[in-house]
């Protein structure tokens, strides 16, 4: 009876422990599905890959020629990795540029929606461009490209003149605030210098009791 009785727990003991280890083994699986999957949509976010393409560039030396978008010609003579972090340095600087235009308060009518679309089709040139990193660019995909840029150009042109209107309307009230105080204070000083300094009240005379001026009181009488 015993000897069934250990039979039994030993073998449900075992039955429990492959139970565990099955559903630690699935759930480490699923587990590893669902960070996979969220990396790879990470990694493929638009403000990574411009984040990375941005990192690239500043390493690179090729493309430091300013903020003038490249032509086709030289986008075709280049490899897909250059061309891509080209793209994103012109599309994240317009992002960029419309959210700080947002930010002082500048009026940006439709440049956000403009810019989420900029974002969109660099992310499909971007999947283009990827498929061969080291190979040349096509002049289709070259040109394509150009536009993107032309657009992030045009896009970061319309936000910054946005946001100078504002930050030169803020100046011009700070000057004018500024020359009002600094002429009311001119004419308090001008005042008080046409004026001279104010008596002091209460103050002590200045000519002194003459002693003669004072009554002279009789001697008292002397013990005899």
């Amino acid at each position: 009876m015993s000897a069934s009785l250990l039979e039994v727990l030993a073998v449900g003991t075992l039955l429990v422990l492959l139970a565990g280890t099955a559903a630690v083994a699935v759930g480490g699986y699923l587990a590893w599905r669902v960070l996979r999957r969220r990396y790879r949509s990470f990694r493929s976010h638009g403000a990574v890959l411009g984040a990375t393409a941005l990192w690239q560039t500043a390493s690179s030396t090729r493309w430091g020629r300013g903020d003038v978008p490249a032509n086709p010609a030289e986008l075709a003579g280049s490899t897909s990795g250059q061309v891509r972090r080209i793209l994103w340095r012109g599309v994240d600087a317009a992002v960029a540029a419309v959210r700080t235009a947002d930010d002082v308060g500048a009026v940006v009518a439709d440049l956000p929606s403009l810019s989420h679309r900029l974002e969109a089709a660099a992310l499909d040139l971007d999947k283009v461009l990827r498929i061969d990193p080291a190979g040349r660019v096509p002049a289709t995909v070259a040109e394509q490209v150009a536009e993107v840029l032309r657009a992030a150009a045009d896009i970061r042109g319309a936000a910054q003149m946005s946001a100078g209107d504002v930050a030169g309307e803020r100046v011009r009230n700070l000057t004018a605030e500024a020359a009002h105080e600094l002429h009311l204070l001119d004419v308090g000083l001008a005042s008080m210098r046409a004026t001279g300094p104010a008596a002091t009240p209460n103050a002590a005379p200045t000519t002194p009791y003459e002693l003669a001026s004072l009554p002279v009181l009789p001697e008292p009488p002397r013990a005899s």
